[in-house]
């Protein structure tokens, strides 16, 4: 296919957060073959290689003529995110292609501002998918969950978020312990690290005080002060908070372990396999299709005694490391963007 020129668009670009670097990576990779340019509400400025222009998308008044500009810019296509560019996107002449990382269930909201952001998003979403040229949604789950939340019988082609995964995975990191279990990701109750604290102790308790648990990830004040305090009864929990480099983790833990109730992909599982890793995870949304090596859980007990499996014995077979690059590499998910849009467009941009 020629080279097209791209809008690609997000509410945000910032380290620590997994739709955001999934973005990131994404732009880049189309940057290979396609002009690439990049709009955002906020964005951090050590992003580089990206041509990214911040714009108060985030305003009602603003929309309008913001989708005016982008159509002007005569690009072939629009690819957005997350709102409020999906609205802008609804209101372009541009075609739209629509990429769902997902939307929490209501259920795990915790505060009335929180319900807010949900309808706001939801709506966004209702609106935008109705223009679209395709939706894109990166698992099997969210696309079931798409058509049935919104009753959308539209288009619609499965598209995985890709990661950057290094050449090599490096040498792990230097710990005052060896054996640990390894969390990454946002700190939030519905990602139920408090559980995942609980049950690591619950393992302790079977094998000893030689084994920890690493949390590595940004949080809610208050849950971060509900979770310190329960690290400390725990014992051998250590909240890191943000690591900028998280891979030597991955080198050194012995598993990896998560407790969430709800994820649209769940890159650090993905991660953690590409690194050798074990994962623990309950059987729910996304994670029977991206674990590919591990367990999936149906209930706290045997989440717990995977855990102390995994722990206590040497890891059977070679891993996941070559199967994470073939469904999840950069290159992969931009060629197969691109077949998307030559079905969906034509060669022609018409």
């Amino acid at each position: 296919m020629e080279t097209m020129n791209i809008c690609v668009a997000t509410y945000k670009l910032f380290e620590g957060n997994g739709i955001d670097v999934s973005v990131i990576q994404f732009a880049k990779e189309l940057a290979r073959k396609h002009n690439v340019k990049v709009l955002a509400v906020d964005a951090s400025d050590s992003i580089k290689d990206l041509n990214v222009q911040r714009l108060p998308a985030n305003r009602p008044g603003k929309m309008r003529q913001i989708a005016a500009d982008i159509d002007q810019q005569k690009f072939d296509l629009i690819s957005t995110h997350y709102t409020p560019f999906d609205m802008v996107a609804s209101l372009c002449r541009t075609p739209h292609f629509l990429h769902d990382p997902g939307v929490p269930p209501v259920t795990t909201t915790r505060k009335p501002s929180d319900v807010y952001l949900w309808s706001l998003v939801n709506t966004a979403r209702i609106i935008s998918a109705r223009k679209a040229r395709v939706v894109l949604p990166i698992s099997q789950y969210l696309a079931a969950e798409f058509r049935k939340k919104y009753l959308y019988r539209g288009r619609t082609e499965i598209l995985p978020y890709c990661i950057d995964f290094p050449e090599h995975v490096p040498q792990p990191v230097d710990l005052p312990f060896e054996k640990y279990v390894l969390y990454v990701g946002r700190h939030t109750h519905y990602k139920s690290v408090h559980d995942l604290i609980d049950i690591f102790a619950e393992a302790r308790k079977e094998i000893g005080d030689d084994v920890h648990l690493v949390t590595i990830g940004l949080g809610e004040p208050r849950y971060m002060e509900i979770l310190k305090q329960k690290a400390a009864r725990a014992g051998n929990v250590h909240i890191m908070g943000f690591v900028p480099d998280i891979w030597p983790y991955y080198a050194g833990a012995s598993v990896y372990a998560t407790c969430s109730r709800w994820e649209g992909q769940d890159r650090p599982v993905i991660e953690a396999q590409y690194a050798g890793k074990p994962v623990v995870s309950f059987n729910n949304c996304s994670h029977p299709e991206v674990v590919a090596y591990g367990t999936l859980a149906w209930n706290r007990s045997e989440f717990k005694d995977a855990l102390v499996k995994y722990l206590t014995t040497e890891p059977a077979g070679s891993g996941a490391s070559a199967e994470m690059v073939q469904r999840y590499a950069p290159a992969r998910m931009a060629d197969n963007f691109t077949s998307i849009v030559k079905q969906a467009v034509g060669e022609n941009g018409t």
